[in-house]
């Protein structure tokens, strides 16, 4: 009965930690922004874009992207985890998940192909 007991307390502990350390909107936005960050810079080496144009082409799709995310990305709370979804084509991408107070997300590819169907003149 003991060893049944201290299960709960444990279980408990660890589902009262999920509840509290679930990360927040701020949290998954800026974790997206910096895949994308990644994505952008990898872009402009593959492209032999440097200097300022890089820079200015950076800061811009950063923006662009820090816009489009405070507009459309949307977090949904589930009680011990959070998942952060954009609305893409009229379908929900999941591109984040929250967990202990630390965010998950998507792949740098998957990041690529997300910006590429949404900027059609970045196809090759």
């Amino acid at each position: 009965m003991k060893k049944f007991l201290f299960l709960v307390v444990v279980l408990a502990a660890i589902a009262v930690g999920l509840m509290m350390t679930c990360p927040d909107r701020d949290a998954h936005r800026e974790a997206i922004k910096g895949v994308v960050s990644k994505v952008v810079n990898s872009e402009m080496n593959n492209n032999s874009i440097n200097g300022a144009l890089a820079s200015i082409g950076t800061a811009v799709a950063i923006e662009a992207v820090d816009a489009y995310l405070n507009s459309s990305l949307i977090i949904r709370d589930h009680t011990f985890y959070n998942v952060g979804v954009v609305n893409h084509e009229d379908e929900f991408r999941m591109v984040s998940v929250g967990v202990f107070n630390h965010v998950f997300t998507i792949s740098e590819d998957d990041a690529r192909e997300l910006i590429k169907e949404k900027l059609p003149s970045l196809k090759k």
